[in-house]
């Protein structure tokens, strides 16, 4: 008898590419052996690892083709909701999309069997007058054990008043165990001292957040938390705890109006920064953070990066340095603090006006050699708009052998007066030098635009100084 809700002429459902079935073509076996195949014990599995590997609306769309399937979907792992979910004749009404949006999330949760559920993940614009709704959302979550939980109510950008605030009073002792990563975004956090905690919370991200109480409460409370990342929160000044976070391995602040951050985190492994150049690092006690990437908006001087930084991060290994200087180091005969571990080193630098930063500006970076005495790798990518007429005093910056320095790299040459003397300083202190190349290219909206100029400087000025045979003109 044929299957009418499986017949063999019916257009097969195509999977997304990234679904990965181990070679199982389970809607194109004969209609027998699809009967007898379903029959089997273990083909609710099948179904499961079918129904894991593709998309909720992917579920959904092969429910509609056979009827093995049809309630395949209220069984799938991961619930992700996003402007996709409404239909493209609702997104330009922004009132009946919103609308459209919650009821199918709401219809989805109600019919869904809230088993071996591991994400759920909201990505649409709401408030806080859509509360209800979104702490029905979380009870879900929490009721059906959810590992992750997305709450990504961007593109808003508005004023924080209007923010859901994240229902802390939803969790006790007894469910807030199962959730292991949470992502935030342009909510409202406001845990309460008594708040009971993630005691298996991993992973924490905040964008756009409106932080009103001491972070640390909430951190403290998060005792196997690895993964600190925290973006565009006004209202954070200091990032401290009174305690060591004892597993937390990477910490990214960026976008933050923050003064301070003072962690003790033994096993801090990677630290992220962008912000304002007067924050004060206090991570001298984290002994196995060994790679940090640092980006300034606007550095009045360059000493910032020669002091407060090793200070406060003195056990890195591998630094990255984005910033834009529009002055010089301020007293610039004076030696720099040290880093005494820094093995390997980016620089990506800006230099701003030209009339305030002198002739000196670029020979400066020449400090990095006697700051990093252990510096096995270093590379700069500039870009200045100085003329080349402009040059450096003699001497201005004296000799400093440097006996570690094997690896060196210029981009954006483009022939200005301190970039020949930085060179010419590199060749000349770095005994150990093995490689060093100068690049007269600089990328511009993702491209490379060689520097012609640039190129005949560097062949004309710096190839006669190259007494060891180490210097590569790039392009």
């Amino acid at each position: 008898m044929e299957n009418r809700n499986c017949p063999a002429k019916r257009k097969r459902l195509t999977l997304s590419k990234q679904t990965d079935l181990h070679g199982l073509n389970f809607l194109s076996l004969p209609e027998g052996q699809h009967a007898d195949f379903c029959s089997k014990t273990y083909c609710q599995d099948i179904v499961s690892r079918i129904i894991a590997g593709i998309t909720l609306k992917e579920a959904v769309r092969m429910s509609t083709v056979c009827s093995t399937l049809r309630k395949a979907w209220i069984y799938h792992p991961n619930l992700d909701f996003d402007i996709s979910t409404v239909p493209a004749s609702s997104q330009h009404n922004i009132m009946q999309g919103l609308k459209r949006f919650i009821d199918t999330v709401n219809f989805v949760l109600r019919e869904h069997s809230g088993l071996a559920l591991n994400r759920l993940a909201v990505n649409f614009e709401l408030h806080k007058e859509h509360a209800n709704d979104i702490d029905g959302w979380v009870s879900f979550a929490i009721s059906s054990k959810a590992r992750v939980v997305v709450l990504n109510f961007s593109p808003y950008l508005g004023q924080h008043e209007n923010n859901y605030s994240f229902p802390f009073h939803l969790f006790n002792d007894q469910n807030s165990s199962h959730l292991e990563v949470l992502r935030l975004d342009s909510v409202t956090l406001d845990p309460s001292r008594e708040f009971c905690g993630f005691s298996n919370l991993t992973t924490l991200a905040l964008v756009h957040v409106l932080i009103l109480q001491d972070l640390q409460y909430f951190l403290l409370r998060c005792p196997l938390l690895e993964w600190l990342t925290i973006r565009r929160c006004p209202e954070l000044h200091n990032l401290h705890a009174a305690e060591p976070l004892q597993r937390l391995k990477f910490l990214c602040v960026q976008d933050c109006a923050v003064h301070r951050i003072d962690l003790l985190a033994p096993n801090l492994r990677v630290f992220e920064y962008r912000g304002g150049s007067k924050v004060i690092f206090a991570l001298s006690e984290c002994l196995k953070l060994k790679t940090a990437t640092v980006s300034f908006f606007i550095e009045d001087n360059l000493g910032h990066i020669f002091t407060e930084v090793p200070k406060g991060l003195p056990h890195i290994e591998r630094l990255r340095v984005e910033m834009t200087v529009n002055t010089q180091i301020h007293g610039f005969m004076k030696a720099p603090l040290i880093f005494m571990h820094l093995r390997n080193l980016i620089m990506n630098i800006t230099f701003g006006n030209v009339r305030r930063l002198g002739k000196n500006a670029v020979l400066q970076l020449a400090y990095l050699l006697e700051a990093a005495p252990f510096l096995v790798n270093l590379h700069v990518d500039m870009y200045c708009g100085f003329e080349c007429g402009y040059r450096p005093k003699k001497g201005v910056v004296a000799d400093h052998p440097h006996h570690n320095l094997k690896d060196a790299c210029i981009t954006g040459f483009n022939g200005n007066g301190g970039q020949v003397a930085l060179v010419k300083y590199i060749l000349r202190n770095a005994v150990q030098l093995k490689r060093m190349a100068v690049d007269p290219r600089r990328k511009i909206l993702g491209q490379l635009v060689e520097e012609f100029e640039g190129r005949m400087v560097a062949e004309s000025e710096l190839l006669p100084h190259d007494r060891n045979g180490v210097l590569t003109i790039l392009g």
